[in-house]
């Protein structure tokens, strides 16, 4: 968690995963009411674009009262408790995406960013040397910055080099 300070969304697929797991593993008290929790949570994150400001913070105060009903719930299966210890943690990065409309609520669009990498990566066998892999990764991540930021990958990776900032598109 030392990698974002402030503002960082937790990949609400991934939480969903992980509460079909709990639901598998026997959680039928907490797992149940976390999944319909975090799909209205995505349901509100497809609309942003049509809900006001005011109205998305409502949104984002009734899903947090809903959270506290849930967390008072007492699971019964092991995996209930070790979801419920989860969802403490993270609690605060639960629900960053509702108010803050250019942050996603999955993490998506990063791991399709790093497939080219895991391809790679499983195509050549890995790298023989360390250089060569941090090469690579410094690359593809500038590569990457530049696309998403509508910027050629030559001019992201000369801008790199240069020590320079990838300009964000206006």
């Amino acid at each position: 968690m030392g990698w974002a300070a402030k503002d960082h969304q937790f990949c609400l697929a991934h939480l969903l995963r992980d509460i079909q797991y709990a639901i598998e593993g026997g959680d039928l008290i907490l797992a149940p009411g976390l999944r319909h929790l975090l799909g209205e949570a995505c349901a509100i994150g497809r609309r942003r674009d049509e809900l006001t400001d005011r109205a998305l913070r409502a949104c984002e105060a009734r899903l947090d009262r809903r959270l506290d009903k849930l967390m008072a719930l007492a699971p019964t299966a092991p995996a209930g408790h070790r979801l419920r210890k989860i969802f403490r943690k993270i609690r605060a990065n639960l629900f960053v995406f509702v108010t803050h409309r250019d942050v996603s609520p999955t993490n998506n669009g990063s791991e399709r960013a790093v497939r080219p990498c895991a391809i790679y990566r499983k195509v050549t066998n890995g790298f023989r040397a360390e250089w060569a892999a941090t090469l690579y990764a410094d690359t593809r991540s500038a590569v990457e910055t530049g696309r998403r930021r509508a910027v050629r990958a030559i001019d992201a990776i000369r801008l790199t080099l240069q020590g320079l900032p990838i300009p964000i598109p206006a």
